[in-house]
């Protein structure tokens, strides 16, 4: 059986690379555990200084939730959300070496690491709208933190797949490189990251984290969770779903 996380570890630097090539490395519960396991297991001052995440071959990053498969466990949503904060809290720099697309939950994965270089070839986006769905409320206010309220509603709104420079623009990604220099600049940045206090990468990471996110009350939270379980129990999802498999234009009926 082959692996669906590869893991590399080499001066410092961990390659974690989502090993689903066939279905453009989209997250499945598995790899959704085995993210949040590989990147619980990272401590401060370690052998890890500096994650680089990627996806196996050059045709996409991540191409979002394997939605059959996550809808098909009772708690795939909290799975799912469980693998990407884990990045958020890994003590190391995290960057995404972004080649083909990052979209859906892929987008949102690439959006919790702390770098994205990103090659000119490829696009970004996240789309839940089109297939009916409210996203994650914690998510949402991970992209109002990086990109601002107005450009978090174009891309949640709208559910476009952006190409790589106008994510740029919107402060999506931190560097648009041709695709044949991608892996060069992101491991170049690595090893510039690699080579600064450990302890201080850390700690400053967890600065940042600590005074980027507030504190929701119980009932704030509450409110907002109800908003997106609700949009999942709706006939609505069920054809979006539908559509976007058999690769039509989903009708809406708004129930």
């Amino acid at each position: 059986m082959t692996d669906v996380l590869l893991v590399e570890k080499k001066d410092y630097i961990c390659t974690v690379s989502i090993n689903r090539p066939e279905r453009r490395n989209a997250l499945n519960p598995e790899v959704a555990r085995s993210l949040r396991d590989t990147f619980n297991s990272i401590r401060p001052g370690g052998e890890v200084r500096v994650v680089i995440l990627r996806g196996v071959g050059d045709k996409s990053f991540c191409a979002g939730a394997d939605l059959g498969a996550i809808m098909a466990e009772e708690e795939g949503g909290s799975i799912l959300q469980n693998a990407i904060e884990s990045v958020i809290a890994c003590p190391c720099p995290v960057i995404a070496m972004i080649y083909g697309y990052a979209v859906g939950a892929g987008c949102d994965l690439a959006a919790a690491c702390d770098f994205r270089v990103i090659a000119d070839s490829a696009r970004m986006g996240i789309n839940p709208v089109k297939l009916g769905l409210v996203y994650f409320p914690k998510a949402i206010e991970r992209f109002i933190n990086l990109v601002g309220v107005g450009y978090t509603k174009e891309l949640f709104l709208t559910g476009r797949f952006f190409p790589a420079q106008r994510a740029k623009e919107m402060g999506l990604v931190n560097y648009v490189v041709p695709a044949d220099e991608l892996l060069d600049t992101t491991y170049s940045l690595a090893q510039e990251l690699a080579e600064n206090g450990p302890l201080a990468l850390a700690g400053t990471k967890s600065i940042i984290n600590k005074l980027l996110y507030r504190k929701l009350s119980p009932e704030e939270e509450a409110e907002m969770e109800a908003i997106m379980e609700q949009s999942w129990q709706t006939e609505d999802i069920k054809e979006g779903v539908a559509a976007f498999a058999e690769k039509r234009k989903p009708q809406f009926k708004g129930r």
